[in-house]
């Protein structure tokens, strides 16, 4: 690590609330590294969905029956 023009393939990544993408995660020599999405140049792009995430609260509250019967 430490050079600007490394290539890693991204293993996963994290989103704000909003869908933008916070940090990329990379594994390096079998290691696992955090990259600051505005430090990242994208050099291939995959896209894929997420659906909306669902709160713990929800489920536990029963809310999850209701979910199940508006299918």
């Amino acid at each position: 690590m430490g050079e600007e023009d490394e290539e890693f393939a991204v293993v996963d990544h994290s989103l704000t609330s909003d869908g933008i993408i916070e940090e990329y995660y990379v594994k390096v020599n079998g290691k696992l590294i955090t990259i600051p999405a505005d430090e990242a140049t994208i050099l291939v792009s995959e896209q894929h969905g997420h659906g909306p995430k669902k709160k713990k609260e929800d489920e536990e509250d029963g809310d999850e029956e209701e979910a199940e019967g508006d299918e």
